[in-house]
């Protein structure tokens, strides 16, 4: 499947929405001014995945959050080290040295994290096809990147050759722009569905 601009579009749009809608909802946790932009939305083969980032074999923190009701789909955002360090300590005003040695607080932490983010992009989703999308709880992993990319991607790849990569930025308190990139990974006929609804088909 290709996708066109306009859909692609689409994607980013529902992004920027996700976005806006987790950037006001991590103020109101903090109390910090968070600002998260999208700059792109990209559709890319899964074998490209590891290309995307600088070292595929780095340990990464992954918050996957799944939907299994009127759509059918996994969404994944990826926290490198150095992400996960300042996320925490910019936010929640907790010091992590080594993200493989997670104290329960940070996972926690973490998890609502991927859950404002994941969730607000699987909202606005739902708001722009006018449907009920219920995601399951955040699932935190600590892994290789490339690790936990294929372990996602396992249910997609059996009749799907892409994913959508929605390329994030998050600052707090406009310091330094972190990255904290989404995968979208759809089940069979799900962006079909999603466009056709849009009437982009």
């Amino acid at each position: 499947m290709q996708l066109t601009e306009e859909q692609l579009d689409l994607l980013k749009e529902i992004g920027n929405i996700g976005a806006g809608n987790a950037a006001t909802a991590l103020s109101t946790l903090t109390g910090k001014k968070v600002d998260i932009t999208v700059p792109s939305a990209k559709y890319v083969s899964i074998s490209d995945i590891p290309f995307l980032f600088d070292s595929p074999e780095e340990i990464v923190v992954g918050i996957r959050m799944t939907i299994r009701r009127d759509l059918i789909m996994d969404i994944l955002l990826i926290l490198d080290a150095k992400t996960t360090k300042m996320i925490l300590s910019s936010l929640m005003n907790t010091e992590c040295k080594d993200i493989t040695q997670l104290d329960p607080m940070s996972k926690s932490a973490l998890r609502e994290i991927g859950n404002i983010m994941c969730g607000s992009y699987i909202t606005a989703m739902a708001e722009f096809i006018n449907s009920y999308l219920d995601p399951s709880p955040p699932e935190l992993i600590t892994d290789m990147l490339t690790g936990i990319v294929s372990e996602a991607i396992l249910s997609t790849a059996e009749y799907e050759d892409n994913v959508v990569f929605v390329e994030t930025s998050l600052s707090v308190e406009k310091l330094e722009k972190i990255k904290a990139n989404l995968f979208l990974m759809p089940g069979i006929g799900t962006l079909n569905e999603v466009f056709d609804k849009m009437g982009l088909m």
